[in-house]
């Protein structure tokens, strides 16, 4: 069996095979010059880290594109990157993440303590939302979720592809934070990716459905991302997992409201 062939009838395990080996191979390239020491790791690696992670989502993208579907499907994936004419009520969505983060900061900073005061890095924000949101939707939305919507239903494809999206995150996330967190790190990443990430992706998936918009995808991740990068402040580990619970809790409310006028038809 050729390369192709098998790519073409296994197309989602190639792109999510090609996605983790590039992302967590880069990521295993720079920890391998620390000697693998989770405490060598300083904030030029981790910017270093996080720029390849990127690589793994956009070029499996790209390559697997070009290779099934030629230049025409390599159009049509950028195409979908500027469908913008969609109902005004699909960018609504895009709030969901600033409107919720902020609320509960501001929540716990007046009933908690102080130290839950939102920051406003907004050009920081930006900068990171807005890497991620354009180079890993390329993948996740742009390849991944029309094969897996084509097979499952809206909620289906998109719990399959968030706990694949959020488990992506891990390898980062533990160079990063296993030093400091310590027994913490993985409750902490369950709690603050595994869990709001998944119902976010069942919210994506659902916007896609329905619009077919690439654009509104990258839009939301960007606000995700970006949003949290702005506001949440330096917390300790506790700390952190302490706000995340309602945050996550309440995107799934959101997810069951969402399905349950999914089935209905409204």
């Amino acid at each position: 069996m050729t390369l192709k062939a098998f790519a073409n009838r296994h197309s989602l395990v190639s792109y999510f095979v090609l996605a983790y080996t590039i992302s967590w191979g880069g990521i295993l390239f720079i920890a391998s010059l620390k000697g693998f020491d989770t405490r060598a790791i300083k904030l030029t690696d981790g910017v270093l880290m996080y720029l390849l992670m990127l690589l793994g989502p956009s070029l499996s993208s790209l390559t697997l594109t070009a290779l099934l579907e030629g230049k025409d499907g390599v159009k049509n994936l950028f195409k979908r990157m500027t469908n913008w004419k969609v109902g005004m009520n699909w960018y609504l969505p895009l709030l969901t993440v600033p409107i919720l983060s902020i609320f509960i900061f501001l929540i716990f900073s007046a009933l908690v303590s102080p130290i839950y005061k939102p920051n406003m890095n907004l050009a920081f924000g930006l900068v990171i939302g807005g890497l991620a949101g354009f180079f890993e939707e390329t993948g996740w939305t742009g390849f991944a979720l029309p094969r897996l919507q084509s097979k499952y239903s809206v909620f289906l494809s998109g719990l399959i592809l968030g706990l694949l999206w959020a488990c992506w995150h891990g390898m980062a996330d533990y160079w990063g934070n296993a030093a400091n967190f310590g027994a913490y790190w993985l409750p902490h990443f369950i709690l603050y990716w595994i869990i709001p990430l998944t119902a976010y992706r069942i919210l994506m998936a659902w916007v896609y459905k329905n619009t077919n918009s690439l654009l509104l995808g990258q839009l939301m991740h960007v606000f995700y991302t970006g949003t949290l990068v702005t506001v949440e402040p330096t917390l300790p580990v506790t700390e952190s997992m302490l706000w995340i619970a309602p945050f996550a809790a309440t995107l799934w409310v959101l997810v069951i409201i969402v399905m349950k006028r999914q089935g209905s038809g409204k």
